[in-house]
């Protein structure tokens, strides 16, 4: 999993050039086994043209890209990881990410986020985990001092206890949630407790229902 984020990671912001990715870890160089070679354009209209660049300090085979112990980038603040097939979500994972304020990790495949993850992310504000697979609230939200923002809409969650998003008592959390999405679960919202939402100061902000 490590290697995922990290090699998704430097996809994003470390390529030394353009680069078009079709698909996961989607590095091929295009196949010149046809033998037709390619018309020899006027010096006057030539462009770099568009494909797979190794990214920076990776060392590239074909279909292999290697980025293991480069670490990730200190000042990062947003990082975009949706519309892959990652499964789980575990500490090692994002360690490293300080400075990090929005994950974005929608439409994956992700059953789990295992506990003390949220914890490597101190400055967190938004964690975006709808369309996927988690059948439970991600643990650590309720210790998270700063998230205000938590996406967890077409998921299979089933249940919500009081304790997952605000610790215990009142005024405890540091920032209270703007925007809390639930729906397309198949909890029932008649079976959420009234505390679950207590550091929610405006109702608004909690979307819940519509299942189906």
């Amino acid at each position: 999993m490590k290697a995922t984020i990290i090699l998704l990671l430097l996809a994003q912001v470390s390529w030394a050039g353009p680069f078009q990715q079709r698909g996961l870890f989607d590095f091929m160089l295009e196949d010149e086994a046809s033998g037709i070679g390619p018309e020899v354009p006027d010096d006057r209209d030539f462009e770099p043209p568009l494909g797979p660049v190794c990214p920076f300090r990776c060392q590239c085979h074909l279909r292999v890209v290697q980025c293991s112990d480069l670490g990730l980038p200190p000042s990062l603040t947003e990082l975009h990881l949706d519309g892959n097939k990652i499964s789980r979500v575990d500490a090692a994972s994002l360690k490293g990410l300080n400075n990090l304020a929005k994950l974005g990790l929608s439409f994956n495949s992700i059953s789990a986020v295992d506990n003390g993850s949220l914890a490597n992310m101190p400055h967190l504000r938004e964690l975006h985990l709808d369309n996927n697979k988690l059948t439970r609230v991600p643990g650590g939200l309720a210790e998270h001092k700063y998230i205000q923002v938590v996406y967890l809409h077409n998921n299979n969650i089933s249940v919500v206890g009081s304790s997952d998003f605000c610790p215990p008592g009142h005024n405890t959390k540091k920032a209270s949630y703007s925007g809390v999405s639930l729906f397309s679960n198949p909890v029932q919202y008649w079976e959420i407790q009234p505390s679950t939402f207590r550091c929610v100061y405006v109702r608004s902000a909690i979307q819940l229902g519509n299942y189906k």
